[in-house]
């Protein structure tokens, strides 16, 4: 027979919510994401309260906060969606050719990305990160400068195979990058312009790093870009 069970060492019923199960979690954020992505787009993040997206997620503002702590971070990962995606696409159309080649294939793949999604471009380039005390910045926390360096990667295989200038791999990465986001934010932001399509425009800041012979070769690739329906 067993003994009795005390009052003080019967176990107590737990008292508020139960924990939220992983998966539970992961979905509210996915949905979260999702929504606060729409409302970006369609009215700009200024424009936008966690109130807002947490009444567009069917969820209280306070429930809001225990998975997101700001507006802010919730726009990070939105960007860290879409930087998966793009680097995704550069290293497969870098997987291809000879270093040149290869390099050419991802600059017009960058700019085809973006040109493709002018909102996602306009939602990462046009809001200002911001941090609090003891963050970094998202361009310091997340894998994007590891991204950025197939650049300088390709551009150090093309100087080994005689295709590029000779010089600094990372300060001409960082330079032909910023041409690559000069095109893009002038074809996105300024559409009622008329531009040169986008392969030539590419083609004269590919001399910057590649030799003559080498950088007016447009690739498939950029000819493709060319005749996007995205192209302006």
């Amino acid at each position: 027979m067993r003994p009795p069970v005390s009052a003080k060492s019967r176990p107590r019923p737990r008292v508020g919510r139960p924990p939220r199960s992983a998966q539970r979690s992961a979905e509210v954020r996915a949905r979260v994401i999702e929504v606060a992505r729409a409302l970006f787009a369609a009215d700009g993040f200024e424009a936008v309260s966690m109130r807002r997206i947490a009444a567009a997620a069917g969820c209280a503002p306070m429930t809001l906060y225990g998975y997101f702590h700001s507006k802010n971070e919730i726009l990070r990962y939105i960007w860290q969606g879409f930087f998966a995606e793009l680097f995704e696409r550069l290293a497969a159309a870098a997987s291809r050719g000879d270093a040149a080649s290869r390099l050419r294939h991802a600059c017009a793949s960058y700019l085809d990305y973006w040109i493709e999604f002018p909102d996602r471009y306009r939602m990462v380039y046009l809001n200002q990160d911001r941090t609090r005390a003891g963050e970094h910045y998202f361009a310091e926390a997340s894998e994007v400068l590891d991204g950025y360096a197939l650049f300088r990667t390709l551009i150090e295989a093309a100087q080994v195979e005689g295709t590029a200038w000779p010089g600094d791999g990372q300060q001409m990465g960082e330079t032909l990058v910023c041409g690559l986001q000069g095109i893009a934010h002038a074809l996105i932001t300024i559409p009622e312009y008329p531009w040169s399509p986008p392969d030539r425009l590419l083609e004269p800041l590919l001399r910057v790093v590649l030799r003559p012979d080498t950088a007016g070769q447009a690739s498939s690739s950029e000819r493709r870009l060319a005749k996007s329906p995205h192209a302006p």
